[in-house]
């Protein structure tokens, strides 16, 4: 079963797009009273916008568990055991680290005046300490992002913001086999169950429960289903069956999308159809623009490393601008400064990423193939002996 590089790559600048905007964040871009504010307002807007990445991880993510599930039928447990070494161990590894820096991350965003959103990180602090253990078991079953804000504020964010996400996605997984079944029966199905789900979502919106983000499934359903009928394009191509019916299906879903989402999403599947030779475009331009923003090791490997890059990025930013703000004290830190120290993080956390990946993600994979192989042969011997 091949694997896109042009999908996996999308991952690393999408992962990256994340790092820069609560990198500005930290700096207070936007404010009108430092360096970083030279940069042009709407260079400065784009660069900001990293929640859009988040939005494409959702789309890669539908597009990802169809392509598996398309290529390996196997049974629900087993399923659900890889995909649960393949996003666990980091974020658990992550999510401990973050909760032992908790001093460090006020110091960098609520004490540091000049951070963005200090006030709402202030009042997820207090959370965290008046419901320590509520949030703290949410957090290992992966579901606090499941939990509308309005039952328990901040459920989604608290200790690690960025895993809600990761929430989003297990909540995904688990039901990922039942939504993609459904959706490859056929065209009438998949537009179905993408109406109920803009239905459910939208419900959702005028319920009077709040969810800081798009954390709870039924609110980001839709983004999985574009991934979904994108991988079922491919997939009817290859049939050498019409994709009509999936095509008009993704159009209809991306109209209410983020405009920029929309763009990047569409331009990456366009370059993902070109990989697999199903769009015959032999342009020297395209064909080397193709190659600088995707099909190289580099930016393949960025991708890979995507999950590590987006989980730890946030305690290696608390770290190194709290033990700054420290030192200085509050009242004197200085934008240029904290930019030049943001901007030193940037090559270690590419370290710090490629590291964690091969002996933090990697290890509990090739865990999961060793023992889901020995159960496979040992159900295959059993049935050999059977008379």
């Amino acid at each position: 079963m091949r694997n896109f590089i042009t999908i996996e790559s999308l991952r690393g600048w999408m992962a990256w797009w994340v790092v820069i905007t609560h990198a500005l964040q930290l700096l207070g871009a936007g404010g009108g009273s430092g360096p970083i504010d030279a940069v042009p307002l709407p260079l400065l807007k784009l660069m900001m916008a990293g929640h859009t990445g988040v939005l494409v991880f959702i789309i890669i993510s539908g597009f990802v568990i169809t392509h598996l599930l398309i290529g390996k039928q196997e049974r629900y447990p087993i399923y659900l055991l890889r995909r649960f070494l393949r996003i666990a161990p980091i974020y658990i590894f992550c999510l401990v680290l973050a909760i032992l820096l908790a001093d460090f991350y006020k110091l960098a965003y609520v004490e540091n005046a000049m951070a963005l959103f200090r006030e709402e990180r202030l009042g997820r602090l207090a959370q965290e300490q008046d419901n320590f253990w509520g949030h703290i078991l949410l957090h290992v079953s992966m579901l606090h992002g499941a939990i509308s804000d309005s039952f328990l504020p901040h459920a989604s964010a608290t200790f690690l913001t960025p895993a809600w996400s990761l929430s989003l996605e297990w909540q995904f997984y688990l039901i990922a086999p039942l939504l993609i079944s459904i959706a490859l029966r056929s065209e009438l199905a998949a537009f179905m169950l993408a109406a109920i789900l803009l239905i459910i979502k939208y419900s959702l919106h005028h319920s009077g429960l709040r969810w800081q983000y798009e954390s709870l499934f039924f609110l980001a359903g839709d983004l999985f289903m574009v991934g979904i009928a994108s991988r079922m394009i491919l997939e009817r191509i290859n049939q050498n069956k019409s994709p009509l019916g999936y095509l008009l299906l993704v159009a209809a879903l991306l109209v209410q999308v983020d405009v920029k989402a929309t763009i990047i999403w569409v331009f990456f599947f366009c370059l993902t159809m070109i990989e697999v030779g199903f769009l015959p475009i032999r342009s020297r331009a395209i064909s080397w623009l193709h190659k600088i923003i995707a099909l190289n090791s580099v930016i393949r490997s960025l991708g890979q490393w995507s999950y590590s890059t987006y989980l730890i990025h946030i305690p290696l930013f608390s770290v190194l601008v709290g033990l700054y703000v420290r030192h200085v004290g509050a009242e004197n830190v200085s934008q240029l400064i904290v930019a030049s120290i943001l901007a030193g993080c940037m090559p270690l956390l590419i370290l710090i990423s490629a590291f964690l990946y091969n002996f933090v993600e990697k290890p509990p994979i090739r865990l999961g193939q060793i023992l889901i192989a020995r159960r496979q042969s040992q159900v295959t011997t059993i049935s050999e002996a059977k008379p």
